[in-house]
């Protein structure tokens, strides 16, 4: 009895060790379960997304582009501001980035010219899985609009410096920058929805 037990263990024991033998030569290796997961769609589109925004930080950290392309944004910036002050009645003038009068002064420097939350939405409609048409549109309707509220956030800013110099720091470092992060991402919602509506619109009229 005992002998013939032992016996059985022992077979029971050899067919356990081949079934799970058996499945780890079935089951999926690291870099296989690696690339099923990159395939993934939500994923292909959050690497693409972080991908265009490394080349994009790599293009904007260079001394060629800060010299001939963000300095040139913040100075049109300035001056398109300045004109808008100087109708509302604030008689301001500019140098290079910086609008000023005689009462208050401030520089639009690197986060305060909207490049940085612009190529964001740009990203974002560039790598949304959509017909190209719409992406162009999209990008050319959502630029349009950051830089508008971008405008205004200097303008506002520059008022608020003026009028309520102690809470300059916080709409400045705080309130604006939430807000702008936050319009911005309303408008990528925007986007998204139109484009639903659109194609949903043209299928149904198919």
């Amino acid at each position: 009895m005992g002998k013939k037990s032992r016996n059985k263990n022992k077979q029971f024991k050899n067919a356990e060790a081949s079934m799970q033998s058996s499945v780890r030569l079935h089951k999926p290796s690291f870099i296989l379960r690696a690339k099923i997961a990159i395939l993934q769609p939500t994923n292909l589109i959050l690497i693409k997304f972080f991908a265009l925004m490394i080349a994009f930080y790599a293009l904007w950290a260079s001394k060629f582009f800060q010299e001939n392309i963000i300095k040139y944004i913040s100075i049109a910036y300035a001056k398109t501001g300045s004109i808008v002050l100087n109708i509302l009645g604030y008689k301001t003038m500019t140098a290079e980035d910086i609008i000023r009068n005689d009462v208050f002064s401030i520089s639009i420097k690197n986060g305060c010219d909207g490049v940085e939350g612009l190529a964001i939405f740009l990203c974002a409609v560039l790598i949304f899985p959509t017909k190209f048409s719409n992406k162009i549109k999209g990008m050319f309707a959502g630029a349009i609009f950051l830089i508008a509220l971008n405008l205004f956030r200097i303008v506002n800013l520059y008022i608020i410096g003026i009028h309520f110099p102690s809470i300059f720091d916080v709409m400045h470092e705080s309130v604006w920058q939430v807000l702008f992060i936050v319009l911005s991402l309303m408008a990528l919602l925007v986007f998204i929805s139109w484009d639903r509506k659109n194609e949903n619109l043209k299928t149904s009229i198919v």
